[in-house]
């Protein structure tokens, strides 16, 4: 019998719609990086080779064979995470 995961209240959490598609990029507290696309984990990072800048990536499919890359950089000092998609910012903030 498997035990259930416990779930992890992020620091913070962010949506981005990409297409048709929802992408979340959250930062919980052990300092992890997580990006979600349509509710499923694609990608997670954590700051076990003690670097400052936590970074994931993920290309998205969308319709009639579009494509979307989306990436997301957290800075674990200056605690100011980035999201681009298409190498366009489309969030930055300090979140702490």
């Amino acid at each position: 019998m498997s035990t259930p995961l416990v779930q992890v209240e992020p620091v913070y959490s962010v949506d981005i719609p990409v297409g048709h598609k929802s992408c979340t990029v959250m930062v919980l507290p052990n300092n992890e990086l997580r990006l979600y696309i349509a509710n499923c984990l694609r990608k997670k990072n954590t700051r076990e080779d003690r670097s400052e800048i936590l970074y994931v990536s993920s290309n998205i499919e969308l319709y009639w064979e579009e494509h979307s890359y989306v990436e997301a950089l957290y800075d674990c000092v200056q605690h100011t995470l980035q999201v681009r998609v298409n190498q366009q910012i489309v969030f930055e903030q300090n979140i702490r």
